[in-house]
């Protein structure tokens, strides 16, 4: 009787944890479904181009959005502490401008990311400027050459983009090249939900570029 027992228990546990891990394939695959056709919906109406390579990853976007080039991915974050990132919907948009000197910066969680980078200078709001220090780091070659950079106008879209709950934003940036990179854990399965997002994205991205 207990060897019958201890097979009960056993067959009940190994039920519970495939339950458990089929309810959660399905679950995923039921996101998947639903973002490909959201990003296929948003595609169509804004002109962008969408690939989905694979039945069982994320698609993609590419295109220029509110005159913004865009690409929209899922990818590894690189913001955290975690060598091997969570998944991520991943906003690339690339400006228009260069900047004057090469440098970076984003929201804290991608502190240890600028400090790989080995830039030596760090850019110090002055009295008056409203830069949120406690959430948003900077590595810069120069930070002489960026001051004037920092209008008013430029730390409120800076504060607005990279301050964001749980969804960490990158500016990078050389004298040839200009990227903002936005992390997200939503995976934008509805389309307005995602129209909404990148029409931010792209206004704030439109003032933080020179």
């Amino acid at each position: 009787m207990r060897g019958d027992c201890d097979l009960n228990i056993w067959f009940m546990i190994w039920v519970f944890v495939a339950t458990f891990i089929l309810g959660t394939s399905f679950w995923s695959f039921v996101i998947l479904f639903r973002q490909k056709r959201a990003w296929d919906e948003f595609s169509k109406k804004n002109n962008l181009e969408f690939s989905s390579a694979a039945v069982l990853k994320s698609p993609v976007l590419r295109g220029a959005f509110n005159g913004i080039k865009v690409d929209i991915f899922s990818d590894r974050q690189i913001s955290g502490k975690s060598r091997e990132g969570a998944m991520r919907t991943i906003f690339q948009l690339s400006l228009k401008s260069p900047m004057p000197t090469e440098g970076a910066i984003g929201s804290v969680a991608f502190k240890n990311f600028m400090n790989g980078l080995s830039l030596p200078e760090q850019f110090s709001p002055a009295d008056g400027q409203k830069l949120n220090a406690a959430e948003i780091y900077n590595r810069l070659q120069s930070a002489d050459k960026l001051k004037e950079y920092f209008t008013p106008e430029r730390l409120v879209a800076l504060n607005a983009i990279m301050t964001i709950k749980n969804t960490p934003a990158l500016l990078i940036f050389s004298p040839s090249d200009t990227i903002l990179r936005i992390e997200s854990p939503d995976p934008f399965d509805n389309s307005q939900k995602l129209e909404r997002f990148l029409t931010k994205a792209t206004e704030a991205a439109k003032i933080i570029s020179l």
